[in-house]
């Protein structure tokens, strides 16, 4: 068996709590506590969870836009965080981000075509200047966006355009991975779903590998191949996304899953809450992390901290899934 295009091996990214006359940590959010993840090549993995659960955080540490703590990144077996910064450098044309505001990703002194060709002249692709010009002009038709386009600004487009822009700046070094950070969360429904569409349709053409970040569950099941759910910087459940969303093993994703409205009368008022408040990253409850909200939760959740237990090509960190 091949290896996987991405392999994430006990990740922490955590970040100083700083008090006192010499701002000092005097203690650590751990945003990212020993997450394990793999993508593989030309296929899509959605990270999914609330706001605050660590999993921008994923995104960010993959290409060290924050520094991770622990842990190992292997693309392509080579690992990420122990490469000196010119090597990095290198190494990030073939892994791209498509951040959740396009309007304050793009540069708004900059053209269209002038964003796009941004990362050609940064990775000096292309042999000239016509060169790029043509490497811009298909990368805007990849994405489905007139050429003429590309000399209106960031603010002339809507935001779905704008959000296009974004995904061809990004194709445009021809990377082998792209980050989607919540990259159809501030767009309407219409337009989420055709940058849904377009992706799939991207990924079929050109055998890009998504790791696709959402805090929404009902955006994925008809893009991602696999699913993780993420909990307070854990992952609590991973599987393939029907699987996921058929059978869930873990509490939370259920919880989550009865948040995503649905049209079928079977499914409707019929639901599994969270109780209370998530807790601070910086003070994780002990045991499981999610029994202070577990409506299934027992007196060993509150005492031990369960690993995420493999079977059956998934994985659950629940006692309930032994």
């Amino acid at each position: 068996m091949s290896a996987p295009l991405l392999a994430v091996e006990g990740l922490c990214t955590w970040f100083p709590i700083r008090g006192g006359l010499l701002q000092r940590p005097v203690g650590w959010v751990r945003a990212v506590d020993g997450v394990d993840l793999v993508v593989e090549a030309g296929r899509t993995l959605a990270l999914v969870g609330e706001s605050g659960c660590g999993k921008t955080t994923v995104g960010r540490s993959l290409l060290r836009l924050v520094e991770p703590r622990a842990g190992r990144v292997l693309f392509e077996g080579e690992d990420l965080l122990h490469l000196p910064p010119a090597a990095l450098r290198t190494r990030r044309q073939a892994i791209q981000i498509v951040f959740q505001d396009p309007m304050a990703a793009l540069d708004p002194r900059f053209r269209v075509r002038e964003a796009v060709a941004e990362g050609l002249e940064t990775f000096g692709i292309g042999a000239d200047a016509t060169e790029r010009a043509a490497r811009v002009e298909a990368a805007l038709a990849r994405v489905r966006l007139d050429a003429s386009l590309g000399e209106r600004f960031p603010h002339e487009l809507s935001g779905g355009q704008r959000q296009r822009v974004c995904i061809a700046r990004a194709l445009a070094v021809e990377p082998r991975l792209l980050v989607c950070d919540e990259s159809v969360s501030a767009l309407d429904v219409s337009i989420q779903a055709q940058i849904l569409n377009l992706l799939r349709d991207l990924q079929a053409e050109l055998g890009i590998a998504y790791l696709f970040i959402t805090h929404d569950l009902g955006v994925v099941r008809n893009l991602a191949h696999r699913v993780a759910v993420m909990y307070l910087g854990q992952i609590v459940e991973e599987g393939p996304t029907e699987a996921v969303f058929t059978d869930p093993r873990h509490p939370y994703t259920r919880a989550l899953l009865a948040a995503v409205p649905s049209a079928d009368p079977a499914r409707r008022g019929v639901a599994v809450r969270a109780r209370g408040e998530v807790p601070s990253p910086a003070h994780p409850p002990a045991g499981c992390r999610f029994h202070t909200r577990c409506p299934e939760a027992f007196a060993r959740c509150r005492e031990q901290a369960p690993a995420l237990m493999p079977r059956d090509g998934r994985a659950a960190r629940c006692f309930l899934a032994e």
